[in-house]
């Protein structure tokens, strides 16, 4: 009974963890080369009908906010490229510029799981 039951649960385990990765599953992002020169803007605008998040290279003075809004429906999540700054969710948010300054890649979620990949640039 005990081999049984020490064997059963390991596999219940694979079976749950491995489910819930294929639903979450992302497409691999679009490569879409940013603008060398960044553009001054308070807004980041995601567009779910078009897959497109304008402006694609932003500038922003390190300590700033900047907000992101997503239309025309739906929400949209992201994510930088390493793991930290910037990230949010929904349909609008606020992003509080790092006092690091520097290009901050990062990646753009779609609700069916498309991405993008856009660039923040904070500066001093």
């Amino acid at each position: 009974m005990k081999k049984t039951v020490m064997l059963t649960a390991p596999l219940m385990i694979l079976a749950y963890y491995s489910s819930t990765q294929v639903t979450t599953a992302q497409e691999p992002c679009e490569i879409r080369t940013p603008p060398d020169n960044c553009q001054p803007a308070q807004r980041i605008t995601i567009n779910n009908q078009s897959k497109n998040v304008s402006p694609p290279n932003v500038c922003l003075d390190a300590g700033n906010t900047i907000t992101v809004n997503v239309t025309p429906s739906g929400s949209a999540s992201m994510q930088g490229k390493d793991g930290g700054w910037p990230s949010g969710s929904g349909t609008s948010w606020e992003l509080h510029a790092p006092e690091t300054e520097g290009e901050y890649d990062y990646n753009v979620y779609f609700e069916d799981g498309s991405c993008l990949d856009p660039r923040i640039t904070v500066r001093r």
